[in-house]
């Protein structure tokens, strides 16, 4: 998915090729959708998509896409419900070839990003490959950036602020450079089971035959459900808007929520070495700087991890955060913007 990333992209193309090479080109599907753009992102992409045909890299490359109408600039702030709407239909865009002939196990989903092509193959080899879902950390400016959609592994909001978790499992993981489980995350970039998204038809075998260990909640747009329903028998998910009485969220939420809520797939991780960043400034910080031998070894034998939980960004009144399926609850339904607090709870 690409808007205005004549900046990214060039970078981008570079690190993902190198992937495509490493991976082998036969054993890759590359679709992106470009739409909207005022920049060269279209001719960008045209380019690579004709580096892939050399390739011999299947692939669908839709530029200047009209299909799905762009909600107007003053409705597409960070948190605005038409943008959740747009975005959640232009993912399932991306998905298309995948739903549509299946034959892969995995998929990585990026963001317009600066990564490195190591770190991308980082994020696949997650826990030696033993995860449902593994995310990167997109980091900026304080620290780390996608707070909306980062919840630890009991369904809490994390800290701007390394190691970024206040329960102990994830504190100490990201302490030691390993991956850290969580309930839900996305982070500019994900490596996630296939099965999933895909007809039953089409499914590999990677989904339980059992039925669910616990019902859907009620406030689920697919409640109710026959209670012998198996996760390897539930229709394809979908990334998709909030439902009325649930928390209200991104796309990116919703999605492994629904993993784990509809599928049981629990082992969900962030990778804390795959560092991306959507600014080149911050990504250079935050991947080398931060990372060079002295300054990591100040961040974790002096800082040590004091005062991170005094930087909660809450995307809205932090007294208004509340608890359902998914863990806390940011209080900004039907906003169209956002306000950051920091507290120190």
């Amino acid at each position: 998915m690409f808007y205005n990333n004549a900046a990214v992209l060039p970078y981008w193309i570079k690190e993902v090729t190198k992937v495509i090479h490493y991976l082998g080109p036969d054993n890759v599907f590359v679709s992106i959708v470009e739409s909207n753009s005022g920049d060269n992102s279209a001719e960008l992409l045209e380019d690579f998509d004709r580096i892939l045909k050399t390739m011999g890299v299947k692939r669908r490359v839709l530029t200047r896409d009209t299909s799905i109408e762009r909600p107007p600039s003053q409705l597409m702030q960070e948190t605005a419900p038409p943008r959740i709407t747009f975005l959640a239909a232009v993912r399932n865009l991306v998905m298309e070839p995948l739903v549509q002939h299946g034959g892969y196990t995995r998929v990585v989903f990026s963001n317009d990003i600066f990564i490195e092509a190591e770190s991308i193959v980082e994020l696949l080899d997650t826990k030696g490959g033993d995860y449902d879902m593994a995310c990167g950390l997109d980091l900026s400016f304080w620290g780390l950036y996608d707070q909306w959609v980062l919840r630890d592994r009991l369904g809490r909001m994390a800290s701007t602020l390394w190691p970024y978790f206040l329960e102990d499992t994830g504190f100490r993981a990201v302490m030691a450079d390993e991956p850290a489980p969580v309930f839900t995350c996305w982070n500019g970039i994900v490596a996630m089971r296939a099965d999933p998204f895909l007809p039953l038809a089409l499914r590999t075998g990677q989904l339980s035959t059992s039925p669910l260990s616990r019902p859907l909640a009620a406030t689920h747009p697919a409640y109710p459900q026959p209670q012998n329903l198996t996760p390897a028998a539930t229709p394809p998910v979908r990334f998709r808007t909030s439902a009325p009485d649930e928390c209200y969220s991104s796309e990116c939420f919703l999605l492994p929520y629904d993993l784990r809520r509809q599928f049981e797939l629990n082992n969900i991780y962030v990778n804390p070495r795959v560092i991306n960043g959507y600014m080149w400034q911050w990504y250079v910080w935050f991947k080398w700087v931060t990372r060079h031998w002295a300054v990591k070894w100040w961040i974790e034998r002096v800082e040590n991890g004091n005062g991170v939980h005094l930087a909660k960004f809450i995307l809205g009144d932090p007294g208004k955060i509340w608890q359902w399926d998914g863990g806390e609850c940011h209080p900004v339904r039907g906003s169209f913007g956002f306000c950051v607090s920091v507290c120190s709870s």
